[in-house]
């Protein structure tokens, strides 16, 4: 059996150079921990067969000597030889030349040499160790030529355990890997686009929901929320977004990392490790990690630019352009440089409304004689212009930078990025009651505009001192947002309101210090590596109030505050930050050449009412034969309210059914607030708790051939004390009480009695008040079979999920008194809220790609299977199913061999849209909008890109 070590150098291949002394201390012991040293130190990936090396001891190399002579030293009289391809790996293989006898492993070559590395080649030593890739590495001659070479080495990666690398198929856990040309090929804009249709368990609704959940780039890891899911760069923990979602939709209450304001241009790759990994990494990896590796070569570049549009109405325009490019300074150093534009554009899938004489809503009074007025015929009648996709327009800068100073590795990367989302409301029609004729004759649309400052730099240092590698480290990261109304009123005003309105900021900010150890440790016949780390980390968010104007109530019966979104007033303006603290251990050992055993054991401490806990992982792999293994894990996860869910309270105008017929078509004016407000607790509301989770995953690894590779995983997630968002209560519920009133009449004594005016149309709060458990199945499989002419790669990525809710809290003491005429008890989680968790996300997800080459040319084609999913009503009358959808897309181009590559390629080609339901008044909303695969239906794009 092999084993593989690579390891990321603060450089990239250090060729075309003059050779460089570095400074190395390393003593006697067992050549696999000599070697993984060696390789640490010098910057390189290191391949090499564990049954050569066992029974072996390097010498003691210390001094100053060049990558070659230290490597020649080290393996002086032990009857190794290293070579270093490429000047970025080192292959360690037998040395015909030495007197030494023949090993075991030597005398065996001729079987193993049957055996090919795989997987994509990287290496980390930044945090999150390194992993995955390929299969058992076989005896290989290092004379092969250099594109076969090449070929075998890039298809390698890096995730999963501290120290030394896995591959794919020898990790034991499930990891996928995507590299930055895999996700430009998707042909998407943004990141969480591209993996949507690369991550089996991966689901990314076009819309999760109202207000800030259409922008936000939210996607849940196996039927979690996207704040269960940690997210990475170079290893290092990301800062959260300020925009949480509040939507009563997917995902509602989340405030998790949005990878759209990282350059796509900036990515080496994308590592997904899909098992719970808290005790690992800490807070939020419930449903796993999201490592993203920058880019970090010294010399060469791209630069790329891509559009699109939608095939109907010609809508969702969008202008992509990115840039990168590695420099070098003296001797040892690397700086990369990214650059990001995104232009997306309106698109709206709405009809026009017909006129009143056909049935359709009037906007204009009667005249006198009776007759309609006659700017019913000339007004625009396309009143919704919100049906789909809301513009966006940003700006993203990447940088990645490191040297290497004899004992000391010194880097920093950072990101800045800048967003303006649009985001317009309903139709206003003339005669509404929240308009004034005065100022908008013709109705209007409120328009939102959120600009965003998004960014983090991260600073650190490693180093090797007493036999461990060291990384100290320090991070800032930041995003800062300010909401404006740039087309609205208020209508308490009357005519003397303001037509644009600054309604406040949402900002929150996140600072890190941490260290992270690692060594190999040898043993009588392997290698434990041992792992330990601390971090401290501060977390703030502040609510910043609106102007006066923006939230002021005129006291003329009319609605108070800017349309569409009132500003923030001084009640809602918030500071609030905590501090916490955590220390890891971790442990990895080859107990045999069959066997891996691993565990790692965390200790989280909050400064707030999250309090303290204790975090455990155990995994191992057992290789069952030669091209088949198992492997297991068990974990507990942990997941600490996020700050913004402590802090925000705002409001926001959301259409509401409330004559429950199933059709959302009433503005109900709704604030969301924290669970310590006075009007939440008088709806029984309880401060948040951490959630807490049990993760169960076993699975298969089976590779019979170099070019076939097959992973089978199953998985339980359990999470006890969700944070969700309670129902919405709705002071208009026109259903019947038990007490001869309306249960709005009730929901209102409740709200009065709480100080809250009668303008607030309905409340909901953040709560721990359900238990959820995910059960699934994951199955990948890659061939790549021999042809005669081109290449063809075929691979496939299946996810079964099913998410049940196994534990309601029992009503609150304050709900007693909201009884239906029927006897039912009006719950703090109805019938709708839970079917979000459990219906309306897929319960499969198939995807199916092929990719060719011949010469120049490049061929993708790719079709996804979405399964049946349901939005869930009050009442069963009420659900709206969706039956199974099959996407399918395409591309094709040419690379030229100056580097000039060009592409043209469609999503959705057959136009697929998601069943039909009743529409509103304003001829809307009659798609769901959870759907995963979007609603504004196909699309085309021309992609073009220049490397040097």
């Amino acid at each position: 059996m092999f084993s593989l070590c690579a390891l990321l150098s603060t450089q990239a291949a250090a060729r075309d150079r003059k050779p460089k002394l570095l400074y190395f201390d390393i003593p006697c012991q067992s050549a696999s921990a000599g070697l993984r040293l060696f390789a640490q130190r010098s910057g390189l990936a290191l391949i090499f067969p564990q049954a050569l090396v066992s029974s072996i001891k390097t010498k003691e190399l210390k001094g100053h000597f060049t990558v070659e002579a230290g490597l020649n030293l080290l393996l002086s009289k032990t009857g190794l030889k290293g070579t270093i391809y490429s000047g970025t790996t080192i292959i360690v293989s037998a040395d015909e030349h030495s007197e030494r006898p023949a090993s075991a492993y030597e005398q065996r070559a001729d079987i193993m040499k049957s055996k090919k590395l795989k997987g994509p080649l990287t290496a980390s030593t930044v945090g999150i160790a390194a992993s995955l890739l390929a299969t058992q590495i076989a005896a290989q001659e290092v004379d092969k030529t250099e594109n076969e070479a090449k070929k075998s080495l890039e298809t390698i990666v890096v995730t999963g355990v501290r120290g030394s690398p896995r591959s794919v198929i020898e990790s034991p856990t499930p990891i996928d890997v995507f590299s930055s040309e895999q996700l430009e090929r998707q042909g998407q804009v943004g990141l969480f686009e591209s993996l949507r249709y690369l991550v089996p368990s991966l689901n990314l609704p076009q819309r999760a929901g109202g207000g800030t959940a259409t922008f936000i780039a939210s996607a849940g890891l196996r039927g979690l929320n996207p704040d269960q899911t940690l997210v990475l760069v170079n290893g290092k923990r990301r800062h959260k977004t300020a925009l949480i979602n509040t939507s009563t939709g997917l995902f509602s209450g989340s405030a998790g990392v949005d990878l759209n304001m990282i350059p796509s241009s900036a990515i080496k790759r994308i590592e997904v490790l899909r098992d719970g990994a808290s005790a690992q990494y800490g807070s939020d990896a419930i449903a796993g990690v999201v490592n993203i590796i920058l880019k970090d070569v010294d010399e060469g570049g791209k630069i790329s630019t891509s559009t699109g549009q939608n095939f109907d109405r010609g809508d969702g325009e969008s202008k992509t352009l990115g840039a990168n490019s590695g420099f070098s300074f003296g001797d040892t150093g690397f700086v990369n440089l990214s650059f990001d534009f995104q232009d997306r554009g309106i698109s709206n899938r709405a009809r026009v409304v017909p006129t009143p004489e056909d049935g359709g809503l009037q906007l204009f009074p009667l005249q006198e004689d009776g007759s309609y007025d006659p700017r019913e015929y000339t007004v625009d009648r396309m009143l919704t212009k919100n049906f789909g996709n809301f513009p966006q327009t940003s700006r993203s800068f990447g940088i990645n930078a490191g040297m290497d100073l004899d004992t000391i590795q010194p880097y920093l990367f950072a990101t800045y990025a800048s967003r303006d989302s649009e985001l317009m409301f309903t139709y206003r029609t003339p005669t509404d009651s929240r308009n004034i004729t005065e100022l908008f004759p013709l109705g209007y649309r409120p328009l939102e505009e959120i600009r965003e400052d998004d960014m983090e730099v991260v600073a650190g240092f490693k180093s090797v001192f007493g036999g461990f590698d060291w990384d100290f480290s320090a991070s800032y990261g930041k995003d800062d947002t300010s909401w404006y109304n740039t087309e609205g009123l208020n209508a308490s005003l009357g005519a003397a309101s303001p037509t644009s309105f600054f309604l406040g900021e949402m900002n929150s900010d996140e600072a890190i210090v941490q260290f992270d150890a690692t060594r190999p440790i040898a043993l009588t016949s392997s290698d434990l590596q041992l792992s330990f780390g601390m971090q401290y980390r501060r977390e703030s968010f502040e609510i910043v109030p609106g102007e006066e104007l923006s939230y002021a109530d005129g006291n003329n019966g009319l609605a108070p505050g800017a349309q569409g979104f009132p500003g923030f007033a001084p009640e809602a303006a918030n500071d609030v930050s905590r501090r916490n603290i955590n220390a890891y251990i971790d442990l990895g050992w080859d107990v045999t050449e069959k066997l891996y055993l691993a565990g790692a054991v965390r200790y989280e401490n909050y400064n707030d009412s999250a309090g303290d806990e204790v975090l455990g992982k155990l995994n191992m792999r057992y290789e069952l034969t030669d091209s088949l293994a198992f492997r297991a894990s068990v974990s507990t996860g942990f997941r600490a309210p996020s700050i913004q869910q402590l802090g925000f309270r705002g409001s926001r105008g959301q259409f509401t059914d409330l004559d429950n017929d199933g059709v959302s078509e009433t503005i109900v004016l709704r604030q969301t607030l924290p669970s310590t407000d006075a009007a939440a607790e008088a709806l029984g509301a309880k401060p948040l708790t951490p959630e807490k989770s049990r993760n169960y995953s076993a699975g298969l690894t089976y590779n019979p051939t170099p070019n076939v590779s097959v992973t089978l995983d199953v998985y339980q997630i359990d999470v006890d004390d969700r944070i969700a968002m309670s129902t919405q209560y709705n002071r208009g519920d026109s259903r019947a009480s038990a007490f001869g009133t309306t249960i709005g009449d009730e929901i209102s004594a409740l709200l009065d009695a709480a100080g809250f005016d009668a303008s607030l149309g309905a409340v909901n709060y953040f709560t721990n008040a359900i238990d959820t458990r995910s059960r699934g199945v994951d199955l990948v499989a890659t061939w790549t079979p021999d042809i005669s002419t081109g290449s063809l790669t075929l691979s496939s990525a299946v996810n079964y999920n099913k998410v049940d809710v196994t534990h309601v809290d029992d009503n609150p003491d304050e709900l007693s008194g909201l009884v239906l005429a029927d006897g039912s008890q009006i719950v703090q989680f109805d019938r709708s809220r839970l079917g979000t968790y459990t219906d309306a996300v897929p319960d499969y997800k198939a995807t199916f790609s092929s990719n060719y080459t011949l010469d120049g040319w490049l061929f993708s084609a790719r079709a996804t299977l979405f399964g049946p999913w349901t939005v869930i009503g009050s009442s069963t009358n009420l659900d709206h199913e969706n039956n199974e959808k099959v996407i399918v897309d395409l591309e094709a181009g040419y690379r030229f061999e100056n580097g000039v590559e060009v592409y043209a390629g469609g999503n959705n080609i057959f136009n697929t849209y998601p069943q039909e339901r009743a529409m509103n008044s304003q001829a809307s909303s009659f798609y769901d909008t959870y759907s995963p695969y979007g609603f504004t239906g196909g699309s085309w794009y021309l992609r073009a890109s220049y490397a040097w």
